[in-house]
């Protein structure tokens, strides 16, 4: 899924950088037209629901209540597409097909009584559709219909019969869509696109042996794209101006350089030998799992130009920690399974390159070998002895990127690579028995780097300076992220939605990654930006909580969290509504992925039934794998973006988003549990995001900067089917992550103080400072995380009695300011609508039956402050602090045999204090970022009337705190406003 992020970074770099102009080039840009064959390549994000219906032979009919199951794959996708459009006045038509291709796995229940795990694997997607828009010069809006295709194998192993069953079908039907296309040059555009395709149904035959069985389904699909196109041959495309054919910069000689950056890839393992076949008697031999990481390392290389034509090798060597875990053998008679792990530990590529020269750019294309050296790891899950075998494998590659010449000597360059190491036996042995396993590996590299050129330096260097296209603006950057976060995983009993049955929670996971990020502005406001990131979680600890029945007792265990791994993209498409030389201030709407992989090692019993964790010896093995997620989430935000000038080259950047309707898939592995390993996990929610980043020009080009981030997911509607008849278990999961990062940037295009903010605060210095007297109203978006603590009467539990509470705010404020000298005091009232939620255990140790859930919901807030400040400029910073109050719906679940949700909905009363900047962007209006800190007592009292042990016992939160940040938006009144 995230492929798409990090390539559309390297497709906006390509397709700026390759035609680029100087300031002073050509004439200025001619009218053009969007008529013209075009041809281009595309990377995105994919989601494919494949609805698995009813079936014969060995995946007998299910009863006929049963709804089909469902099965969701997220992955990225790459692919071409080629057309023709044909402009009359402003209206454009015109035809597009395309072809991508990705790695689309899903899972879900199905067969009889849901014992079978059925699988999907999308590897081709294409479309034949008619185009329509409307051209607002470089700009093209426009929508598409027409006819789709994709290619699926499907497969389903379960207790019923030996091995998999597998087939394949191609299924067809419809899509419709639409995008906004960018003209950059007179042959090159960008575009950014949103399709959907229903594909209908079919009857795939899955067979393998003597077991068959036919299945009835239905496939649809949603892809989100970035791409880029050209045009040879055509006439200029509108509002761009012509561009040098010959390659400005000299390529050819030795290069060595370093590079740092993030790779996935899929492990399959397709056979096997010798005890490990004799241990699967009923089951399915054949198994995958998905692999993540990251990789730094060095390369050197050999350049020949002749031209505008490049030629050359490149060797790179790097350490890496890529790797995951694949449940590999699975005995559905004994629920043995076992679990295999290939690390990639170093890796490296020998390849020709094969290049284009434009201007200061090289867009290349390479293949040749690559190698990968680690190890691979083997046990069966539980109590299974560790078979572990080392080796180094070859295969080939085949990849493509662009380079940048940053100076005569010096470039930076992002670049795209696959890698395919084939099928190889690998041996297993213990001094006893020997074993082979089959293992088929591929890898998916994004590296980011920097080269140093030896020999003469480039004829083409000299004092000018590299500009993007007419109109455009190109900032292209890396990121260094660091964070922590927590995921809680919430199952409810199918028979009673108000009784929890089980709580897993992967908590303070630390997570590093490398990002990259592209913003794109056009002197209409147009803006598009996009940024990407893979990376490792390590530490934290994986709580897992069992509610059981009356007759059993609350049960808690605890395993470390490592060797986990996250990825992360997204991409928005906006408009600055105001823009102008003190900054900006913009909307868009986007698309968001996120993808985690949480493991948990060991187990040792806190709570409860000690069975849960016995043979475990000690109780702490961190050697075994026990519990793990993997979980994947796409949605669309609608944001606000300001930029900021405030002081010469000094800019701060504020992003503030909801994501009203978000998708999540993934499935849960417990590793102990052959029965339910995968388990298949579907549902949709909302969430929230926040960024601030505070940038410094050291040049007009080069910018260093530091940020924080934070962002928050939940779902309304979740569930997972079990092995058994019964309905689907509802779930609530949430994810939350938060950080800081630093930054480094280069910007392309003309340094103009109309347009770029950070040089135009050294012309607003000699202004006379603004006027902040005056009555204000404005708006706020923003998000919040809190936290409340429980009075239990009863002993100091090993987890819960705390909740942590995460969300999203939006509301208004009206207020006044009085500025006497560079003093600025006033008053506000705000409110807003919050929605922050969370759930944690309550009152554990209580007498049996102990262990309850208790939760929080924060569902608005508002505050009487004070604030006092100090101006300077067009800047006013400030404290502030008063009274708040809360909306707040507490709830506590009862314990069986009679297990009841209660809730108590009031309003708390509190304190509130913060800070904050806020900014005149004009004289009237201003942008601003706040903190604030919210301090409440006790909720209503409430109590549950069972058990007997809280007879009396408040079950309501004994405090509440939150802490919220927010872009501001204030509309100044009357004798404000300064200039």
């Amino acid at each position: 899924m995230i492929r798409g992020a990090f390539l559309a970074s390297a497709c906006a770099f390509a397709c700026l950088l390759a035609p680029s102009a100087r300031a002073d080039d050509g004439p200025p840009a001619a009218p053009g037209s969007w008529t013209g064959f075009y041809l281009g390549a595309y990377a995105g994000s994919a989601l494919v629901d494949t609805w698995w219906g009813d079936a014969n032979g060995v995946l007998a009919p299910r009863p006929a209540q049963r709804l089909p199951a469902l099965g969701t794959a997220t992955a990225a996708v790459v692919g071409g597409q080629v057309g023709y459009n044909h402009q009359i006045g402003d209206v454009v038509l015109g035809v597009e097909a395309d072809l991508g291709t990705g790695s689309l796995y899903g899972i879900s229940r199905c067969g009889f009584d849901w014992t079978s795990l059925c699988t999907s694997g999308t590897d081709l997607v294409g479309t034949l559709a008619a185009r329509a828009g409307i051209a607002f010069g470089s700009v093209l809006l426009y929508g598409k219909a027409g006819l789709a295709l994709a290619h699926t194998a499907f497969s389903a192993a379960g207790s019923g019969y030996q091995g998999e069953i597998s087939g394949s079908q191609t299924l067809s039907g419809w899509t419709a869509g639409g995008g906004v296309e960018l003209a950059l040059t007179p042959s090159v555009s960008v575009k950014v696109e949103y399709a959907y395709l229903d594909l209908g149904g079919g009857t795939p035959t899955l067979a393998d042996g003597t077991a068959r069985a036919n299945i009835d389904l239905m496939q649809s699909a949603q892809m989100v794209k970035l791409g880029v196109n050209v045009r040879p041959g055509a006439a200029p495309l509108p509002g761009t101006r012509p561009v040098p054919t010959a390659a400005g910069h000299d390529w050819s000689g030795f290069y060595v350089g370093a590079h740092a950056g993030g790779a996935w890839g899929r492990d399959t393992w397709t056979d096997a030998t010798g005890f490990l076949a004799s241990a699967v008697t009923t089951g399915a031999i054949p198994g995958g799992g998905g692999a993540m990481g990251m990789f730094g390392g060095v390369q050197a290389g050999f350049n020949l130009q002749a031209g505008s034509l490049v030629a050359g090798i490149d060797a790179t060597a790097s350490a890496a920690t890529i790797g995951g875990y694949s449940k590999c053998l699975t005995d559905y008679a004994s629920f043995t399974n076992y679990a295999c792990r290939n690390t990639v530990k170093s890796l490296g590529t020998i390849a020709g390159r094969l290049g284009y020269g434009f201007g200061d750019a090289l867009i290349y294309g390479k293949a040749g070998a690559a190698w990968a050296s680690g190890t691979v790891d083997l046990h069966e899950a539980y109590k299974g002895p560790l078979y572990a075998a080392g080796a180094t494998r070859w295969g080939w590659l085949l990849g493509a990127g662009v380079e940048y010449a940053l100076t005569d000597r010096v470039s930076a360059f992002i670049e795209y690579d696959h890698l395919d190491f084939g099928t190889d036996d690998i041996t297993f042995a213990d001094g006893r028995r020997t074993a082979t396993a089959s293992l088929d590996q591929s890898l998916d590299l994004v590296r980011m780097g920097v080269n140093y050129r030896f020999g003469p330096a480039s004829p083409a260097a000299g004092p000018s300076v590299p500009a993007a296209p007419a109109g455009w603006t190109l900032e292209v950057g890396a990121r260094y992220v660091l964070s922590t976060g927590h995921a809680s995983f919430d199952l409810f009993s199918p028979q009673d939605g108000a009784q929890l049955n089980s709580r897993l929670s992967y908590g303070d996971s630390t997570g590093q990654a490398p990002e990259a990020f592209f913003r794109l502005d056009h002197d209409s406001g147009v803006f598009l930006k996009g940024q990407g990131g893979i990376g490792t979680l390590s530490g934290g600890m994986l709580i897992d909580e069992d509610f059981p029945p009356v007759e059993m007792p609350y049960s808690s265990t605890r395993s470390p969290l490592k060797a986990g791994s996250f990825a992360y993209g997204g991409i928005d498409l906006g408009y600055d509504f105001i823009r102008g030389p003190s900054g900006t201030l913009g909307a868009y709407v986007g698309y968001r992925g996120a993808y985690d992989k949480f493991l948990g090692y060991g187990c040792w019993q806190v709570a409860g039934n000690p069975d849960v964790c016995a043979d475990t010896a000690t109780g702490k093995r961190p050697v075994q794998l026990v519990l793990g997620e993997t979980a994947s989430w796409q949605g669309v935000a609608l944001g606000l973006n300001s930029r900021l000038a405030l002081a010469p080259r000094l800019r701060l950047e504020l992003d503030a988003a909801y994501l009203p309707y978000a998708i999540r898939t993934g499935y849960d592995n417990h590793w102990w549990r052959g029965d339910i390993n995968p388990q298949p996990e579907t549902g949709s929610g909302w969430g929230t995001q926040a960024q601030a980043v505070l940038t410094y020009a050291l040049t007009d080009r080069f910018d260093v900067g530091i940020g924080a981030r934070y962002e928050f997911l939940a779902t309304t509607t979740a569930s997972t089917q079990f092995t058994t008849p019964v309905q689907r278990s509802p779930e609530t999961i949430a994810s939350e992550r938060y950080g800081a990062f630093v930054q480094a940037s280069y910007r392309f295009g003309d340094v103009a103080p109309e347009t770029e903010p950070r040089t135009a605060a050294a012309v607003n210095a000699a202004e006379p400072a603004t006027d902040w007297t005056g009555f204000y109203a404005g708006a706020a978006l923003g998000s919040g995380k809190g936290h409340t603590t429980y009075a239990s009467p009863f002993a100091t539990p090993v987890n819960g009695d705390a909740v942590n509470l995460g969300g999203a705010l939006a509301g208004g404020q009206i207020g006044a300011d009085y500025q006497f000298g560079a003093l600025v005091a006033g008053a506000e009232l705000s409110g807003a609508w919050a929605r922050m939620v969370g759930t944690n255990t309550c009152f554990a140790s209580a007498p049996p039956p102990a262990g309850f859930n208790c939760g929080t919901g924060i569902e608005a807030l508002g505050a009487l402050t004070a604030r006092l400040g100090y101006a300077f400029g067009r800047s006013l910073l400030y404290a502030r602090g008063g009274a708040a109050w809360a909306r707040q719906n507490d709830a506590f679940n009862t314990h069986p045999p009679q297990p009841r949700r209660l809730t108590e909905v009031g309003t708390n009363t509190g304190w509130t204090a913060g800070a904050g900047i806020e900014y005149a962007l004009l004289p009237d209006l201003s942008v601003g970022l706040e903190y604030r800190h919210y301090a409440f007592g006790a909720g209503d009292r409430f109590v549950a009337p069972a058990p007997p042990s809280l007879a009396g016992v408040s079950v309501a939160p004994d405090t509440l705190r939150l802490d919220t940040v927010a872009l501001t938006l204030n509309y100044r009144f009357g004798t404000g406003g300064g200039r």
